[in-house]
């Protein structure tokens, strides 16, 4: 009916004796019109010029992994890297010029660093093809038919590396049978390339993203899939992936290693405390909260509370070592000397969303912000303060509020990569006990 009705509007312009006016406007052969200026655009392509391809391309990668590009890193400065930029620029408070300074560009990188941390973002080689996944989410591997699956403990992220001999499944024909729907699977986006193909959607509440290349031998590529809940921060990982992904070269790839909390390295021996105390610091005796986080005895506290201790004492007179410490960031954790007699705390593995409810310390509040004064995407505003762990809804870590009780938090998914990239591993099961993971430490400085 709608086209009908064009053409019958078309009919009364034509014997209106309008038609001139209207076939102008579309004339094949009429000159095309001239794009709008943009001196801020023009200025900003013009400043990467001396950069190469390369540069561009890492500076693309990290605007990637910051969240403000949506799109793959192909070292060609376009409409799409300058809105990217500027998004950053305005997130840390600067001119948003779409030139990237220097300190700008330090910023970036440290920025794109913390997440691909968060994440342990890492390649693997499986069966001639290379690809990168967030290794410190997916930590248990199994072996199937087709490639190796990473998943979390809770299977809310999957990553399955997959080959199809041209033998057992055409290139052609694995990209129409992954873009067919059926009840639970929806297809919200494909593309189909002589080399390439990418199909995404939603399977049974998941989300999933596949990319494939074509090879001499058949089809190779990987599946990611992950709990909706994660999004948006975790859907610059199907990007970073997609990106990542290459045929192997040279020799036959050798299978990875089963995907593993990374071990912490052995410390030199002769050594001061982990977090030294700052020169001209009081050396009283500090005392302050710690939460039990793995049945082995890890504590996750503050670095101002244990610096300038190799040591800390509990309050039932047990003691732990400090195994590691951040002053920048405020984290540090220490281990028992004997097994924990409390019951730890499970992690939360899915970021908070703004407007969750959440404990910190003692005191209920919700998340207020998703990044911290700054615009720092190590933290997360809260509605009011309180030292301590921060828990979720459910009791699970989420954080580690400030110390002073400010009203903002360091994330959990930060957190969570400290802890595990110093060798503590999340207690089994679900139970959230905060109260009985709460202990007290007390820091005498050169102990």
């Amino acid at each position: 009916m709608r086209r009908l009705g064009l053409v019958g509007c078309l009919s009364a312009l034509l014997l209106a004796g309008t038609a001139p006016a209207v076939l102008a406007q579309t004339d094949p052969n009429a000159p095309a019109a001239a794009p709008a200026a943009n001196p801020a655009f023009d200025a900003a392509k013009a400043a990467t010029v001396t950069l190469g391809v390369e540069e561009m391309a890492a500076i693309q990668r990290s605007l990637i992994w910051t969240g403000d590009l949506n799109s793959l890193a192909t070292g060609e400065f376009g409409k799409r890297s300058f809105e990217a930029i500027k998004a950053f620029q305005k997130r840390i408070k600067a001119k948003d010029t779409g030139i990237l300074l220097a300190p700008e560009r330090e910023a970036l990188d440290k920025a794109a660093a913390r997440a691909i941390a968060a994440y342990g973002f890492k390649e693997v080689t499986e069966q001639g093809v290379t690809v990168g996944y967030p290794a410190k989410l997916a930590i248990k591997r199994t072996d199937g038919k087709n490639g190796p699956k990473f998943a979390s403990p809770d299977s809310n992220v999957t990553v399955d590396v997959l080959v199809f001999p041209a033998s057992a499944e055409t290139y052609d024909a694995l990209f129409a049978r992954l873009k067919a729907e059926r009840p639970g699977r929806k297809v919200t986006y494909s593309l189909f390339k002589p080399d390439f193909f990418v199909v995404a959607g939603t399977v049974d509440g998941k989300s999933f993203y596949q990319r494939f290349l074509k090879t001499d031998t058949g089809s190779a590529g990987f599946s990611l899939g992950w709990d909706p809940k994660l999004s948006p921060e975790f859907d610059r990982v199907s990007i970073a992936m997609a990106g990542s992904l290459k045929l192997a070269t040279g020799a036959a790839a050798t299978p990875a290693a089963p995907a593993e909390p990374e071990k912490p390295a052995e410390p030199p021996k002769p050594v001061g405390p982990p977090v030294p105390l700052a020169a001209g610091a009081p050396t009283t005796a500090k005392t302050g909260p710690g939460i039990l986080v793995s049945a082995k005895g890890d504590i996750l506290t503050y670095a101002s509370l244990i610096a300038g201790c190799s040591k800390v004492t509990l309050a039932d007179k047990s003691t732990a070592a400090v195994v590691a410490g951040d002053l920048g960031n405020d984290v540090a954790l220490a281990r028992l000397d004997k097994p924990a007699a409390g019951t730890p705390v499970p992690w939360r593995l899915a970021p908070l969303a703004a407007g969750d409810t959440v404990t910190a310390g003692a005191t209920g509040t919700t998340v207020s912000a998703l990044a911290g004064p700054g615009g720092d995407s190590r933290r997360l505003g809260l509605a009011a303060g309180g030292a301590g762990g921060l828990f979720d809804a459910k009791g699970a870590l989420a954080g580690l509020a400030a110390a002073d009780g400010s009203p903002v938090a360091l994330k959990n998914l930060f957190t969570i990569a400290f802890l595990r990239a110093n060798g503590a591993e999340s207690p089994a099961g679900d139970a959230a006990q905060p109260a009985a993971a709460a202990v007290t430490l007390t820091c005498t400085p050169g102990s």
